[in-house]
């Protein structure tokens, strides 16, 4: 039996596409750094931020937003409260004007940090916040050209089968502790839930036009997590 993953990346782009707000170029600039928490009220986090945003205001941040874990879970409210940066040399220093620990009374008990984590892309990418498939995959050094090569590729086939609001891209990361060594991750972005069931269901019925492309990049590494986000954008600059 095929062994499915489409392969989905990892976060972000500096430029975020919300409605009313023009999506931006394909581009591997910028930076993204991302907290990674647990919420016991999600929606209430979610409306904090937006009514109180000093946090994205403290580190510079051009954009910034959430993602909710959908499935795949690996604690009960996991989330990510994600900030983009126009570079990394912006993105490390915007990180040491905030400290998580000692923000307003008013996140105390609508959050508990687990770590923070610095995003670089390393393939053209273009964030169009929806749902998104999110894995964590070890590529070697030798592979990493060609694993690029082919999320490109997969993108580009995705597309030109119809489905022309899809996007991925890849990303390492920087000072993710041990867990991240050595990985990259790639994330896939669609409107909706339904729209990325219609590519599960086209590659097993043997319908899909872009299965050696995605072969090929499930050839060059090794999936070690894999899990489903809703993200959106709360913040567009001051």
């Amino acid at each position: 039996m095929k062994k499915l993953i489409l392969m989905t990346l990892a976060s972000l782009s500096l430029f975020v596409f919300a409605d009313g707000h023009e999506s931006a170029p394909m581009s591997t600039d910028g930076a993204f750094t991302t907290l990674q928490v647990a919420s016991p009220d999600i929606e209430k986090y979610r409306q904090t931020l937006i009514d109180n945003p000093s946090a994205f205001q403290a580190t510079g941040a051009t954009a910034a937003g959430i993602c909710v874990t959908n499935s795949g879970h690996e604690y009960l409210g996991q989330m990510m409260v994600w900030s983009a940066f126009p570079n990394v040399a912006a993105a490390l220093s915007g990180s040491t004007m905030y400290d998580p620990q000692k923000a307003p009374r008013s996140f105390e008990r609508l959050r508990e940090v687990k770590y923070g984590v610095t995003w670089k892309p390393i393939t053209p990418f273009r964030l169009e916040p929806g749902f998104e498939r999110v894995q964590r995959i070890k590529v070697s050094a030798e592979n990493m050209q060609a694993f690029t090569a082919a999320i490109d590729n997969l993108e580009k086939a995705i597309q030109d089968a119809g489905y022309e609001n899809f996007y991925n891209g890849a990303f390492v990361l920087i000072g993710g502790g041990d867990r991240d060594v050595g990985t990259v991750i790639v994330r896939s972005i669609v409107r909706d839930a339904n729209a990325m069931g219609v590519l599960f269901d086209e590659f097993f019925e043997g319908n899909a036009s872009w299965a050696d492309e995605y072969q090929t990049v499930t050839s060059l590494g090794e999936v070690v997590s894999d899990n489903m986000e809703v993200c959106e954008q709360l913040y567009f600059g001051s």
